[in-house]
């Protein structure tokens, strides 16, 4: 779908519940794309409470047939249901696989490109940035790069970013940093097989040298943040987009919120974990001194001195959060505010005080890791 306005006559070739397959077919070919479906017997789902949200991966108890796929520019996903088999003259590979690249039995590489069949005149292995840490502390995160580009034969390693952008390792030179660009809303569900799909397009069929192909692929992913769309424009409309500018800091985030409720201190424990799983530093007068924040609102006070933003869940929002976004903004602090079903009324001081205003949770994360960086 990202790719039938630029790719025309692109082929989908996948597994699908048999119930779904029909739907799957009819969907590809409102868009152009020609659909080819190994229908299945068992339901794999996954569930997500936000974008966000990790949830167990499915297994199926029976291997599909293998898929065997031959062509000029292939995209190749790892799968749960099967394995591809692939030749082509240039292969985009992601492998989907859990949090490292290493077989936890073994400690080796898992070269899962090369054990599929699978053949390319010249490979693009495309992971998560995490998936680059090898067990050996000794190694960084290059070393393990090129042992894929040595093992794997690929001529080119890009490791996506968690908040956006990627790093490019081409042989045995450093890596090249390709920002992340901003969008008003971040949904994050898919945007790892926009940037893979987009990638295939710019390096693959209209052989951009990798880094400007992994830029525009950037671009796209940030395209597809914003609301949710597709298909992706071409590379002219994509260049107004806003670079998120390199921080010289990891950045803190002062978490502010009710906790007075289940349901709310649930969304507090939540955006605490998510948070620093985006990177951030955290401090949290909940998670810090429990419900006792009336004792240690001087400490409060002093932590948000410390920190770069300020996070305000506003949802049923307490005197204790007003007044420290009022302290947040006094002292040039960027506040974001999440308010999902807050009336435009009760966020009228706030967007006087120029809060930045989010309507749903992941986008309201994303933003405050933004805004800790500036």
């Amino acid at each position: 779908m990202a790719l039938s306005g630029l790719s025309p006559g692109t082929a989908l070739h996948t597994y699908a519940y048999k119930g779904w397959a029909a739907d799957v077919r009819a969907t590809m070919a409102a868009f152009g794309v020609d659909a080819h479906v190994i229908e299945i017997e068992e339901e794999l789902v996954f569930e997500y409470y936000h974008p966000l949200s990790k949830d167990r991966v499915p297994h199926p108890t029976v291997a599909a047939p293998d898929i065997e796929i031959s062509g000029d520019v292939v995209l190749s996903f790892g799968m749960l249901e099967g394995s591809a088999a692939v030749t082509a003259k240039r292969v985009v590979y992601d492998p989907q696989s859990g949090s490292s690249l290493y077989d936890p039995k073994t400690g080796r590489l898992n070269t899962a490109f090369l054990a599929s069949g699978s053949r390319a005149g010249e490979l693009a292995y495309v992971v998560r940035d995490y998936m680059l840490v090898s067990p050996d502390p000794a190694q960084e995160p290059m070393d393990v790069a090129t042992d894929i580009m040595s093992e794997e034969g690929a001529t080119v390693v890009v490791a996506r970013h968690a908040i956006g952008g990627a790093s490019v390792y081409v042989g045995d030179m450093r890596p090249t940093r390709i920002p992340a660009y901003r969008s008003d809303t971040w949904f994050k569900i898919g945007a790892g097989d926009v940037f893979c799909a987009a990638f295939a397009y710019y390096w693959g069929e209209l052989r951009l040298d990798p880094v400007a192909a992994a830029d525009l692929a950037a671009r796209s992913v940030a395209y597809f943040n914003d609301g949710h769309r597709l298909p992706i424009p071409p590379a002219e409309a994509l260049q107004d987009l806003p670079a998120q500018p390199p921080g010289t800091h990891r950045g803190r985030i002062f978490l502010s919120g009710p906790s007075g409720t289940l349901s709310r201190r649930w969304l507090l424990d939540e955006a605490y974990w998510r948070l620093k799983e985006l990177g951030s530093e955290v401090f949290s007068p909940f998670h810090e001194f429990g419900d006792v924040l009336g004792d240690r609102a001087a400490d409060a006070l002093a932590a948000l001195t410390d920190c770069t933003a300020l996070l305000a869940l506003a949802d049923g929002s307490d005197a204790g959060t007003s007044t420290l976004i009022g302290h947040a903004r006094a002292s040039g602090t960027p506040v974001v505010v999440l308010a999902e079903a807050v009336a435009a009324a009760d966020l009228a001081v706030h967007v006087g005080m120029r809060c930045e205003i989010a309507q749903d949770f992941t986008s309201a994360l994303y933003r405050a890791h933004l805004a800790s960086l500036r």
